[in-house]
């Protein structure tokens, strides 16, 4: 059975990622392509959304964990440099899952030529009951005990 992080990822990426790659797919598809061919298209996507949540599900968990703390801290955000490989991470792994499910914001600025703070405010109640549709425990995740 997969752990927590994994099935909270697994459900945004069946519920918001998938879905909006499979109509990215069909908007980009031509006329004359295949239906068959599209459906590949939809499949492979779909696999390989599993499987960066797979690659990223420790830097996900990390993330959380610094915005929950920042947020008991009396924060709104967490700011991630880039230039550090844990925090590009997390940043990664956020913006992917959640700033594209419309779980969280995010906004950069550059520090360095082609590098940026990014600034991420995560939807809490949002995604609390997105964890509870996953039926997951998010005070697990979040490294608070079951």
């Amino acid at each position: 059975m997969a752990n927590d992080v994994q099935k909270l990822l697994q459900h945004i990426v069946h519920t918001y990622i998938a879905r909006q790659e499979a109509i990215d797919v069909e908007r980009d598809a031509s006329a004359a392509e295949p239906g068959a061919e599209i459906a590949a298209d939809k499949r492979r996507v779909f696999k390989e959304e599993e499987h960066r949540a797979n690659e990223l599900a420790d830097p996900f968990r990390d993330g959380l964990r610094r915005a929950d703390d920042a947020r008991r801290a009396g924060g709104n955000a967490i700011s991630l440099d880039d230039r550090k490989a844990d925090e590009n991470d997390q940043a990664d792994a956020l913006i992917h899952f959640l700033v594209r499910s419309q779980l969280a914001t995010s906004t950069s600025r550059e520090t360095d030529e082609h590098h940026y703070i990014y600034t991420i405010a995560i939807d809490w109640d949002e995604l609390d009951r997105i964890a509870h549709e996953a039926k997951v425990n998010m005070g697990s995740i979040l490294g608070h005990g079951s």
